[in-house]
């Protein structure tokens, strides 16, 4: 694990600190107010006139630079507002989340609110606390284990085709509408000189993204809840119909289409290449529509003059377009995935000032004011029950309206569904298979004993 970034906000003061000033501020806490004992799932009560103290420790991932910028805005704007809580705000600096959560759970340094990808898994050991259903239902879709409101999502997200519009302008190029369309514009790319595709980055490309659209097309289409299947053991990774989304996978990601050895690339690499025009396209989330604008500000510039006509020297190298990506039969292939989970700790919930601060962070990150910032840097779609817009380039409100309407599957691998070791390890696999380091037989063997064992790890 790499070096922790942490912060105390306080009012409008941030400041760096170890863990000693922690503990002095902990044991401060509880000499002031103590630390009783509330019911779960029972909104926190102060007598008027009272304003209770009490330190609350945040914890997310760290992986996106403006996914941090996004909660240190937020995290800064609740302490100005709520100058009585104390935040000590973390992100993770390691390769996995999850494990880094698991540390501090280890080391007794369990975060109060966290952002999380698995809780089923920290339900089961007993670290999550109770959310208030008067908070839970300011989502659309709370999520709930054993008839206990434990996580809230944050905001949606999804796949599709990020391209190059000034490419596909300048060659007259179509969005594709079916599959086969989508391999005619890869084969048109390519006798331009251009490579259609880029894998990897943080998006996940290959191991979230294309797999999943294999998955979805080739298996879940013919053979629904697949994944509950799985989970009955009725079905096989080794099945016909999942080889043949492994094979379709891999023929894809180690032909002709690809940038070469892009599944090992970053963000900054693949946007790079886009920019320079030495690549069309790339299959992600619009969160990296945001990281090319902000990589490329002139992506932003319209080709029109002010009085809407056609540029004459138009020297700007890339304007993202996106599509999603659709099937052989032209019908869009759109995941509804999740981009962030809210937590609370089962100890922060039984502590009745550190609950009272939890519940205001929770209400706070979802006021429409606040929310939209956070949307607006992730390009993060709504899970809120009351409608939140926020302003945004033509593009990304098209992704949203498309969203919106479109036939959405939750049904993917690496939902909340699939176990989380799985999960993990599937990632390895998945890359494995799109770098042609191992053969589809394998991959699906593979896969079929980290399914079986990321199961029995859960029952334990």
């Amino acid at each position: 694990m790499g070096t922790k970034r942490t912060k105390f906000l306080n009012s409008m003061s941030i400041k760096r600190t170890g863990i000693c000033a922690l503990l002095a501020l902990a044991a401060a806490g509880m000499a002031a107010c103590g630390t009783d004992k509330v019911e779960a799932g029972v909104l926190s009560e102060t007598p008027a006139g009272e304003e209770e103290k009490a330190d609350l420790s945040i914890f997310y991932s760290g992986e996106n630079t403006v996914w941090i910028s996004a909660m240190e805005e937020l995290c800064e704007a609740f302490s100005n507002r709520y100058p009585q809580y104390t935040l000590q705000v973390e992100y993770s600096t390691g390769e996995s989340y999850t494990e880094e959560l698991k540390a501090k759970e280890a080391t007794d340094e369990f975060p109060d609110v966290f952002e999380i990808e698995d809780p089923y898994m920290f339900e089961t050991a007993g670290k999550l606390g109770e959310i208030d259903p008067s908070i839970a239902e300011l989502t659309e879709q709370p999520i709930t284990v054993n008839g206990k409101i434990c996580a809230l999502p944050f905001y949606g997200t999804s796949y599709g085709i990020i391209y190059n519009k000034v490419i596909f302008k300048q060659y007259n190029l179509s969005v594709p509408e079916t599959y086969d369309d989508f391999i005619a514009l890869c084969d048109e790319l390519l006798s331009l000189g251009i490579t259609p595709l880029a894998l990897g980055g943080s998006e996940e490309s290959a191991s979230e993204g294309w797999i999943n659209y294999f998955f979805l097309t080739d298996v879940e289409k013919n053979n629904p809840e697949w994944i509950d299947r799985r989970l009955n053991s009725e079905v096989s990774f080794r099945d016909a119909d999942m080889l043949g989304a492994l094979e379709h996978f891999q023929d894809l990601m180690t032909g002709k289409y690809i940038l070469e050895d892009s599944v090992n690339m970053g963000d900054t690499q693949i946007i790079s290449y886009m920019i320079n025009q030495e690549v069309a396209m790339y299959y992600g989330t619009p969160a990296m529509l945001a990281k090319i604008w902000e990589s490329y500000p002139r992506a932003m510039d319209s080709d029109k003059t002010p009085l809407g006509e056609e540029l004459e020297d138009d020297t700007v190298r890339i304007r993202p377009g996106w599509f999603y990506l659709p099937d052989s039969d032209g019908n869009s292939v759109v995941i509804e995935n999740t981009g962030s989970i809210w937590a609370v700790s089962d100890e922060c919930m039984a502590d009745s000032n550190k609950k009272k601060a939890a519940e205001a962070f929770l209400k706070f990150c979802y006021e429409k004011d606040n929310y939209r910032k956070v949307l607006q840097a992730m390009y993060g779609m709504p899970v809120t029950k009351s409608a939140v817009l926020y302003a945004a380039p033509a593009v990304q409100q098209g992704v949203l309206t498309d969203y919106r309407y479109a036939d959405r599957s939750e049904e993917f691998l690496g939902n909340l569904e699939t176990p989380e070791n799985f999960r993990i390890e599937m990632t390895d696999i998945i890359n494995s298979l799109a770098s042609n380091t191992i053969e589809v037989n394998t991959a699906a063997r593979l896969l079929d004993e980290s399914w079986n064992k990321a199961t029995e790890e859960q029952k334990e």
